[in-house]
C-alpha cells in the first residue's frame, strides 16, 4: 500500500471496527422480535389447547421457528408433546411456561441492549474522532506515523470487541 493511501486504509479499517457492534446489536434486535412473535404464538396455542380441551398439534412452521431459536426450555415442551397420551392441561402448561420464559428472556435482552446503547454510541464517537484526526492530518499534508495508525487500528479493534461482547447478551 502506498504511504499516501495508508491513512485512508486505517480510517476504513477503524470504520469497519466501529460498525461491527452495531451490526451485532441489530442482529440481536431482530432475533428478539422473532422470539417475541414466537412467544405470542405459543401463548395463543396454549390458550387454544385449554379452550378446546384437546391435545392439538403445534403448527409445523411455528415449531420450525422455535427450533431455529434454539430455546433450551424446548426440551420440557418436547417431552410433554411426545407422551403417549398427554393431558391437554399438561400440554397447555408446558407451552405456557415456554412462552413465559421466552417473553422474560426477550424483556431482559431488550433491557440490556437499551442499557448498553449509550456506551456503544460513546465508543463509536471516540473511534470516529480518531478517524477525523487522521483525516485532518492527511488534509493538512502531515503524514501520520505508521505506528500511530497501527495503534489506532488496534485500539479500535479492542474497543469494538468489547462493544461486541456488550451487544451479545445471552440469557
Amino acid at each position: 500500500m502506498s504511504p499516501e493511501l495508508l491513512p485512508l486504509g486505517a480510517c476504513g479499517l477503524i470504520a469497519l471496527f466501529i460498525s461491527l457492534p452495531s451490526w451485532a446489536a441489530l442482529w440481536r434486535r431482530r432475533r428478539s422480535r422473532e422470539s417475541s412473535a414466537v412467544a405470542s404464538a405459543l401463548a395463543a396455542f396454549a390458550t387454544e389447547v385449554r379452550r378446546s380441551q384437546l391435545c392439538l398439534a403445534l403448527d409445523d412452521a411455528l415449531l420450525a421457528r422455535t427450533r431455529r431459536l434454539r430455546i433450551p426450555e424446548m426440551v420440557s415442551f418436547d417431552y410433554a408433546r411426545e407422551l403417549a397420551r398427554p393431558q391437554p392441561e399438561l400440554l397447555a402448561d408446558a407451552v405456557q411456561r415456554l412462552a413465559l420464559r421466552l417473553k422474560r428472556r426477550v424483556a431482559f435482552e431488550r433491557k440490556m441492549l437499551a442499557r448498553t446503547a449509550p456506551g456503544r454510541r460513546r465508543a463509536a464517537a471516540a473511534a470516529a474522532a480518531s478517524i477525523a484526526a487522521i483525516l485532518a492530518l492527511q488534509i493538512a499534508g502531515l503524514a501520520p506515523p505508521v505506528l500511530l495508525l497501527l495503534a489506532a487500528s488496534i485500539l479500535a479493534a479492542f474497543g469494538s470487541a468489547l462493544c461486541w461482547r456488550l451487544s451479545r447478551v445471552e440469557v
